[in-house]
């Protein structure tokens, strides 16, 4: 090679002097940046591996004249090296691809990637010399805003497998490339202040492009320290798919403080997309940011796994569904399974903050685990939203929970479920809060009729029920003057449908101006319990309405007696009333139905003693039960009329209005199967043996429900031996 400089050759042990084995590896690592090696402090050891075969003692006096060479090149001048010698170091200086390069006499293969790899035109491989870390400009990375770097750093992500790459911040504007694809046991570490922009061009027809693949891989570290990966959003005005993160198939990936802004599609993909896998697993999002997206925040696919740590996820605009995260699997062998979402924020998105849409899953696929902790949705049309779970044979199992989670200054509702079935997965909201929700003072049921937490259909998805939702300490607030919030809780069968089973425990409405709770007439097996009741004033004679389930309706202010008229039974359904004011409350079943005591039914039920209470449940055979009384709301002769009674000689199971039943058993063993406990809490019985042979008579409960709290069954075997029971809901006890 031409030697064009005086200072171009050294020997190898004066150059080592100069620089010392720090600058070799700090070079090598490309820290230096475009100061280069000069900068390095002289007075460094040199170790044993660089001087390779030479005696380190004897090099202590000197280089003698047959000492290798050190020798300064470009990589143009290293390109064109025709007659390398295997003892001389080079020292590349071309700016941010400073390092020592050696000659490898065994490699006739590699390719020039430029960073690592120089092959020279008679097919030279000089190797760089470096630790585990890589620099993107090493491999020719411009970072102008106009290059595009796209070849650069693809060949940096290549040669770093198995190891670090750097990215050093860009020395103008931005980076500039094309889609890029990272490998296995890859770690990408960004400057502070790094910004790298897509290129104008990526597809948005299949196959679609995006910025980062990271395709059927496992060990993937990312961190981002703040750095910027982006699009600009304006070229991107069709299509939904041009993320700049698209994990599909990989596992164990983490990816720290990185932001993704701006995208043609989503900040974040993770699922299946080309992918060889149909499963993501061991995905880690901490510190993360995806802002003004097109499509998503992030999509959530297919993943067994999940952790989105203090991640934030902001004004997404552009196509539907335009959320800030959506989980939405696209088939039923898509997995939703350890989906953790903590601490995490959905802001200013045009459609939901956080949405989770189960319709592609079945029976068949691995039952949902996702769970929303500690996460806030603020400014979005709606805040948490769970939908379209299916019904019945075609419903899909396991649970969404959000807990401790805040909905504050939604359009609509703050906390939200559209068309998911009863049938389908459960949905569980623990000590969440919904906050001045409604700014669009929204009435009708199409936006949220007006309530913080709500639950509806749409006929664009119809099923036949939607439910299947445990609410526990949740609380609706609205401080506004004027209030905007009319409903805490509410359900509306927009579409006909049936609500059911839903419970709510300890839940809290402030500042409403209807009611804390509204349910539509289509409701069944509703559930409230507080420990501090709502109190419902009703001094005049109508209806009881199904908002004041679980509550207590009194006739405070009442100028004479009412009567309030009962809703249809329906299981679940339970009232309290309380006499107040000293006038007489009546209580009128539907035609048909009848309120059954333990002394039977067909009695008026009515109380005008002050503090006379009474608590009825309704039970799926059609009557009211009564399930706690206290005072004088039954006339003094029925209670000493005798309890009902029958005798039997055959299996039997008991009926609410039983009171007490007569076996004989002297012909065979007798079964006595006794009711649910739930259905019949309150109800008591006695049984008692009146044949003196030797047929045992069972009495057994339903299921597997206990007696005393031990076994399900209880023998008589003497001749005149009874057993008095007692249902307490849960189970039965002996009296």
């Amino acid at each position: 090679m031409p030697d064009n400089n005086s200072d171009a050759r050294w020997s190898r042990r004066a150059l080592l002097t100069k620089v010392g084995a720090a600058g070799v590896a700090v070079a090598s690592a490309g820290i230096l940046g475009n100061t280069g090696w000069e900068r390095v402090a002289a007075d460094s050891s040199v170790s044993d591996a660089v001087y390779k075969k030479k005696d380190k003692d004897k090099d202590k006096d000197g280089p003698s004249e047959t000492d290798e060479c050190c020798r300064k090149v470009t990589l143009a001048e290293l390109r064109a090296e025709t007659a390398p010698a295997a003892e001389t170091l080079y020292f590349v200086t071309d700016s941010g691809q400073e390092g020592w390069f050696v000659f490898d006499t065994g490699d006739t293969v590699s390719s020039d990637n430029t960073g690592t790899v120089v092959v020279s035109t008679d097919g030279s491989r000089f190797k760089r010399l470096y630790d585990d870390a890589l620099s993107v400009k090493w491999f020719g990375a411009k970072g102008d805003g106009v290059t595009e770097d796209t070849a650069a750093f693809q060949a940096a992500l290549d040669a770093a497998a198995g190891r670090k790459l750097y990215v050093p911040k860009q020395s103008g504007s931005y980076y500039l490339s094309h889609q890029l694809f990272i490998r296995s046991r890859t770690a990408v570490e960004f400057e502070a202040g790094t910004i790298v922009q897509a290129v104008d061009t990526l597809s948005v027809t299949a196959p679609y492009e995006k910025l980062i693949r990271i395709l059927d891989t496992s060990d993937v570290r990312i961190i981002g320290n703040g750095a910027v990966l982006r699009m600009n959003k304006t070229a991107y005005t069709t299509g939904e798919h041009a993320h700049i993160f698209d994990i599909s198939g990989s596992s164990n990936v983490t990816i720290e403080h990185m932001n993704a802004n701006d995208s043609g599609g989503d900040g974040f993909y993770i699922g299946a997309y080309q992918s060889a896998n149909t499963v993501c697993s061991n995905i880690v999002l901490k510190n993360c940011r995806a802002d003004n997206n097109r499509r998503q925040g992030m999509s959530v696919i297919s993943v067994d796994g999940l952790l989105a740590d203090n991640c934030r996820f902001t004004n997404t605009i552009g196509t539907a569904p335009q959320a800030g995260v959506d989980i939405e699997p696209n088939h039923p062998g898509d997995r939703l399974r350890n989906i953790r979402f903590v601490n995490c924020v959905a802001e200013g998105n045009k459609a939901r903050g956080f949405m989770t849409m189960i319709k592609k899953l079945s029976p068949a696929s691995e039952q949902v685990d996702i769970v929303f902790q500690n996460c806030v949705s603020r400014n979005n049309a709606f805040g948490f939203a769970t939908v379209y779970g299916k019904d019945g044979s075609v419903a899909a199992k396991g649970e969404v929970k959000y807990i401790d989670c805040r909905a504050e200054y939604e359009k609509w509702s703050g906390f939200f479920e559209l068309s998911s079935s009863a049938d389908s997965v459960r949905t569980t909201y623990v000590r969440c809060t919904a906050y001045n929700c409604n700014v669009n003072n929204g009435t009708g049921a199409a936006y949220s009729y007006a309530a913080s937490f709500f639950l509806s259909s749409t006929t664009s998805e119809a099923r036949t029920s939607v439910g299947n939702s445990h609410f526990i300490d949740c609380r609706s607030i609205d401080d506004r003057s004027p209030s905007l919030i009319r409903r805490g809780f509410a359900t509306y069968g927009y579409e006909g449908f049936t609500v059911r089973d839903i419970w709510f425990r300890d839940c809290e409405s402030v500042g409403h101006t209807v009611s804390p709770f509204q349910f539509d007439t289509d409701t069944r097996n509703i559930l409230v319990e507080n420990a501090i009741p709502y109190v419902y004033v009703q001094p005049v004679a109508g209806p009881v309405s199904l908002n004041w389930i679980g509550g207590i309706v009194t006739n405070a202010g009442a100028t004479e007696d009412i009567a309030l008229t009962l809703p249809p039974v329906q299981e679940g359904f339970t009232f309290t009333f309380r006499v107040e004011s000293p006038h007489r409350i009546k209580l009128v079943p539907q035609s048909g139905e009848s309120i059954l005591s333990s002394f039977g039914s067909g009695w008026d039920v009515q109380s005008a003693d002050v503090g006379d209470t009474l608590t009825i449940a309704g039970s799926g055979d059609g009557y009211w039960r009564i399930a706690n009384c206290r005072g004088s709301w039954l006339p003094d002769a029925v209670r000493q009329i005798r309890s009902p009674y029958r005798t039997v000689a055959a299996d039997t199971t008991l009926e609410r209005a039983d009171g007490q039943l007569i076996v004989d058993a002297s012909a065979s063993p007798i079964a006595v199967t006794l009711p649910p406990a739930s259905d019949a809490a309150g109800m008591k019985v006695v049984v008692k043996k009146i044949d003196s042979g030797t047929n045992a008579v069972q009495i057994q409960t339903s299921g597997s429900e206990p007696i005393d709290g031990g076994g399900s069954s209880i023998t008589l075997m003497a001749a005149g031996q009874s057993a008095g029971l007692f249902s307490i809901g849960t189970g039965w006890i002996v009296l």
